[in-house]
């Protein structure tokens, strides 16, 4: 039973390492990826979505903004425990629960603007780009085949996609006091997004911090120059 459990603490921890070393591996080809999709979120929620959302629903806003960047902790943070544990479905589902919200609230920004919503779904793809390969790797390393991760990882675009329609389909159908706390749900998960890219990003500090006011400014000046 020790031996077991060894070997399977050993197996765990091989995988952990594959899919860290395949996402630093693209994460440092493209090394400006994640910073400035970094700035980008923020841009987005400071400049843009947090103003309206409060403009319309009020302070209730502030309360939906710490609903979305809990729940987009609470499934970051599953989803990297429970691929850790090998539990691959469940994992699987986890990455499809997630993208999902990713979708969800790039369609959120396009109810600020068609630009706006064009520069944050920049974002989202820079963002995701490390990440589509770790989850390949993830999914083989916890004994699924290539052909079947490959199969998961294309269902993980189309329900990005149908988060995406869904949203987007339906936004206009809302009232304003919900319509400003959805965005305001969206900026909060915004801001974990935004602290996730820099956090995993792979230049150094000064570079990377630039990147960020860089994607912020470019935000805050479609805001400007739209009035």
């Amino acid at each position: 039973m020790t031996k077991n459990s060894g070997l399977a603490r050993n197996q765990t921890r091989e995988r952990d390492d594959r899919v860290e070393e395949r996402e630093h591996e693209l994460a440092q080809r493209f090394p400006w990826l994640l910073p400035l999709s970094a700035g980008i979120f923020l841009g987005a929620a400071i400049f843009e979505m947090f103003p309206e959302a409060f403009a319309q629903a009020g302070a209730s806003a502030g309360l939906w903004a710490v609903v979305g960047l809990v729940l987009f902790i609470v499934v970051r943070d599953g989803l990297d425990y429970l691929g850790q544990h090998g539990l691959a479905w469940v994992a699987t589902l986890g990455i499809w629960l997630h993208s999902f919200l990713e979708g969800a609230v790039t369609a959120t920004s396009y109810g600020i603007s068609f630009v706006v919503g064009l520069l944050v779904s920049a974002g989202m793809i820079l963002h995701l780009i490390p990440e589509v390969g770790a989850v390949i790797v993830l999914l083989t390393a916890a004994g699924i085949s290539l052909r079947s991760a490959l199969i998961r990882n294309g269902i993980t675009w189309l329900l990005l996609i149908a988060g995406f329609v869904v949203t987007f389909l339906y936004w206009q159908d809302l009232p304003p006091s919900v319509l400003g706390n959805v965005l305001a749900f969206g900026a909060g998960g915004f801001l974990y997004l935004a602290y996730l890219s820099f956090k995993e990003r792979q230049w150094g500090l000064a570079s990377s911090l630039a990147l960020v006011v860089v994607g912020a400014l470019l935000v805050g000046a479609l805001k400007v120059i739209m009035g």
